[in-house]
């Protein structure tokens, strides 16, 4: 049996952390459309998840399974954290976008469509708008999130779990 209490509180304490990163990028009103910024906001998402998911798992071995952890424990641990975190963030941004302030993607899309015009032909970049607008709705977009989230978490803590030393009490 795999103790989850670990995998708990770490999925709520990096699901807080990535509210309050997308809390800052908010208040300081970043250009969320920026392809420049839309791979490193990737890479430290996803990068601050993962960190997470083998510090749990590692975690969970060592205080709770006397340093031997299988990969269904692996797993597990590594799924529950970040089903916990995914869903944390998802249930703010649909607050953020549908509550908070419903007008703050549009605001985003116009920027994005400032910068690009004159840099893109014009239907180009109608096709672009016409994609992200459909993609702007919060309930919708919370709706995606919520069956796609735990396929992610599930893939991902796979991934992840292959890696993980299963047991540390071996002397290498």
């Amino acid at each position: 049996m795999v103790p989850f209490n670990q995998a708990v509180k770490f999925g709520l304490i990096t699901g807080m952390a990535l509210i309050a990163y997308v809390v800052v990028l908010y208040v300081t009103n970043m250009d969320l459309f920026s392809p420049v910024f839309s791979i490193l906001n990737g890479l430290i998402t996803f990068g601050i998840m993962i960190f997470m998911a083998v510090f749990t798992i590692n975690k969970t071995r060592d205080l709770h399974l006397e340093g031997k952890i299988t990969f269904l424990q692996a797993w597990l641990a590594g799924a529950v954290m970040l089903v916990i975190t995914m869903i944390l963030q998802n249930l703010f941004n649909y607050l953020l976008n549908a509550v908070i302030d419903p007008s703050y993607m549009a605001a985003q899309l116009d920027g994005m469509i400032a910068n690009m015009e004159g840099k893109v032909p014009e239907e180009t970049l109608e096709g672009i708008i016409e994609s992200v607008e459909e993609n702007l709705d919060p309930l919708k977009n919370l709706v995606k999130s919520t069956w796609l989230s735990p396929l992610v978490a599930v893939v991902l803590s796979a991934i992840i779990s292959i890696f993980i030393k299963k047991d540390t009490t071996i002397q290498a």
